[in-house]
């Protein structure tokens, strides 16, 4: 089994990323951080691309990233282009977005998953920030 991270990756490393991403059943959420300037707006557009049913405020956005029983597949990887500038008008929402991923949704996918959920698997899930 795989850790799943967050990686700081360049520009020429996503490139080669998206085509190994292309050889794998991988549900892939791709985001410029240059539009993503606010809690809000991380919030909804996270909420609508992994269709969640509510995303209102961190505990919702937490809870249902750490469900995603209507995506199939075994592979999740969160691409943030541009990571110098997501949510630079809101520092507190990035450090709690970061938090989020780093002791929430990265270790329930790796581990916590079998333990929580009956008949739950363990999924890849990785986040990339894109300088």
């Amino acid at each position: 089994m795989t850790n799943n991270v967050i990686s700081y990756i360049n520009r020429m490393e996503v490139k080669k990323l998206k085509i190994q991403l292309k050889t794998v059943d991988c549900y892939t959420v791709e985001f410029p951080g240059t539009k993503i300037q606010t809690k809000r707006s991380f919030l909804d557009f996270m909420g609508e691309k992994f269709a969640m049913p509510d995303y209102q405020g961190w505990d919702a956005y937490a809870d249902w990233m750490t469900d995603l029983s209507w995506i199939p597949n075994q592979q999740i990887c969160v691409i943030i282009d541009d990571y110098g500038s997501f949510l630079s008008e809101d520092p507190r929402a990035r450090k709690d977005s970061m938090e989020i991923f780093k002791d929430d949704i990265l270790p329930f996918w790796e581990k916590d998953v079998l333990k929580f959920v009956v008949g739950g698997k363990t999924r890849v899930f990785n986040v990339y920030f894109v300088n």
